[in-house]
């Protein structure tokens, strides 16, 4: 493949452009940017999506429950993720700028996180079993 490229397609005049090939690449080099690394290529070619994150620091991704950092609770966000692979998930800035990464929530160690106490206990005194199989009767 590289022979061919080298020595037949770059070296003869193409019938649209009427130029070589390498002459076009050369006189046009200064319009090509260049990806610095392998890994802003494959952040290039992930699916976008936006969400906005739920109270629970939670979001959605192809029915699949990802796990967001709590300072975004509120927030929409730019999310980036590859749909062959969903066991992680990165959160880009509006520059394009990766900021984190994150993952699925896994709910059997969601379950054993403690809590906050900022919620009020519910007072169960009041409720009596009993009353309710009395008045059904």
């Amino acid at each position: 493949m590289f022979k061919y490229t080298e020595e037949d397609y770059n070296s003869k005049v193409h019938s649209s452009t009427k130029e070589k090939p390498i002459d076009k690449f050369i006189r046009h080099i200064d319009l090509i940017k260049f990806i610095p690394t392998k890994q802003e290529i494959d952040y290039i070619f992930l699916y976008r999506v936006t969400r906005r994150v739920k109270k629970d620091s939670t979001i959605s991704i192809q029915n699949i429950l990802f796990e967001v950092p709590q300072r975004y609770v509120g927030d929409t966000i730019n999310i980036r993720y590859d749909p062959t692979s969903m066991d992680k998930a990165y959160i880009f800035s509006n520059d394009n700028l990766l900021i984190d990464t994150i993952y699925p929530v896994k709910k059997i160690d969601n379950s054993k996180i403690r809590r906050e106490h900022n919620v009020k206990p519910v007072d169960f005194s009041s409720f009596n079993p009993n009353e309710n199989e009395r008045s059904m009767n």
